[in-house]
């Protein structure tokens, strides 16, 4: 049995692939499987309409117009460094 299984979804990878229609079971903290027919959890979260983008991690900076002339922050790095 799964800690929790969020479905009827879409789960986006980040690796630049189709959405997975389905859902994710995550078990003792981690996912343990993507697609449809999870199986029994402990808690179910019916997501319909929403999307769900494990391992995609928010790179918040404040650096974004600077990117859009120095693509590699090189600049930060003269500063910091």
């Amino acid at each position: 049995m799964h800690d929790l299984v969020i479905e009827n979804t879409q789960v986006i990878d980040g690796l630049g692939g189709r959405a997975i229609e389905g859902g994710i079971a995550i078990t003792g903290g981690r996912i343990v499987a993507v697609g449809k027919n999870l199986g029994s959890a402990q808690t179910r979260v019916d997501a319909d309409g929403q999307v769900v983008a494990p391992g995609i991690v928010d790179l918040h900076t404040h650096f974004d117009a600077q990117l859009t002339w120095d693509s590699f922050a090189t600049t930060i790095a003269k500063v910091v460094g």
